[in-house]
């Protein structure tokens, strides 16, 4: 069979789990498959052919890695008006096309960039950022070189700023596959008077009643070791840990709670520890993702 270049997109539904048990069967299946005809619109709108669906997943080919990066930004936007939040990842490279199906080492990389991909997160490899347009070129950040399983080596991992506030990357011009499109990102914090930055000199930050956390919070609401901020591998994260759990609402959109679970911060947003920053703002942890120069 003939080998054909193409980039390979896949879409996971993040928290399809979470969503039987607290919304029960029949609610929870109503949204899968409001995910799924959502995905299948985007990817045709696009211009792409929806290969298969696979659970709460979808698997797509594009001609053009242009389209798949526009088709993933409107999969991500068209969920955060569905309540709902995905992993996108895509891939470029040579595929074999078998009976409106396509195989090959192409979609397994696809499949394994999605699965590194946090919720609401678009991440692509360099394969497909060299064949990108520059103007889309320059919203891909470099993460890390990753070890995937069934890839005899790491792989170079970007992540698609891709919220509309989102900080400006800096645009490198150039036409090498391996060059790199890096900023350094920091996360800044406002915990009432004092700011705090995260970076990489400074890359966890603990919170919580107790005396040895890095900020202490003095509130009924929080619990002695209530939770931690860390940069990992470029990416900001919150670990809850605590009794009463942890709000956050990201980008201005609806409050996620958190309990023993963790969560990526990007853009901007705000933190409750133990009740939602919405309802007490006065109290809240703010925070903002931005772009500082080297």
């Amino acid at each position: 069979m003939t080998s054909q270049a193409l980039t390979v997109l896949f879409a996971d539904l993040a928290g399809s789990t979470r969503l039987y048990q607290t919304q029960g069967d029949t609610e929870a299946h109503q949204r899968v498959t409001d995910s799924l005809s959502c995905m299948r619109q985007v990817v045709e709108r696009h211009g792409g052919t929806l290969l298969r669906t696979v659970g709460d997943a979808v698997l797509a080919s594009f001609e053009q890695t242009d389209a798949a990066y526009q088709a993933s930004i409107d999969i991500q936007k068209e969920h955060q008006l569905l309540s709902l939040s995905v992993r996108v990842g895509f891939h470029h490279g040579n595929v074999i096309p078998d009976a409106g199906d396509v195989y090959g080492n192409a979609v397994n990389i696809a499949a394994r960039v999605a699965a590194f991909a946090e919720a609401d997160e678009i991440c692509t490899t360099e394969e497909a950022v060299a064949q990108l347009s520059i103007r889309f070129r320059s919203q891909a950040l470099f993460l890390d070189r990753v070890d995937f399983k069934g890839v005899d080596n790491p792989l170079p991992v970007y992540r698609i700023q891709w919220a509309e506030d989102a900080a400006q990357t800096a645009i490198i011009m150039a036409e090498s596959r391996t060059q790199r499109y890096q900023t350094n990102q920091v996360l800044d914090l406002l915990i009432g008077a004092r700011r705090l930055r995260i970076d990489t000199l400074n890359p966890v930050v603990t919170f919580g009643r107790a005396h040895d956390n890095d900020v202490r919070i003095d509130a009924e609401s929080a619990s002695r070791n209530h939770a931690t901020i860390e940069m990992v591998r470029g990416r900001f994260l919150i670990h809850d840990a605590s009794t009463n759990g942890t709000y956050l609402v990201r980008g201005g959109f609806a409050t996620e709670f958190l309990r023993r679970e963790s969560a990526s911060l990007d853009n901007f947003g705000s933190i409750g520890l133990g009740f939602n920053p919405q309802s007490e703002p006065q109290h809240a942890i703010e925070y903002r993702v931005t772009t500082v120069a080297r």
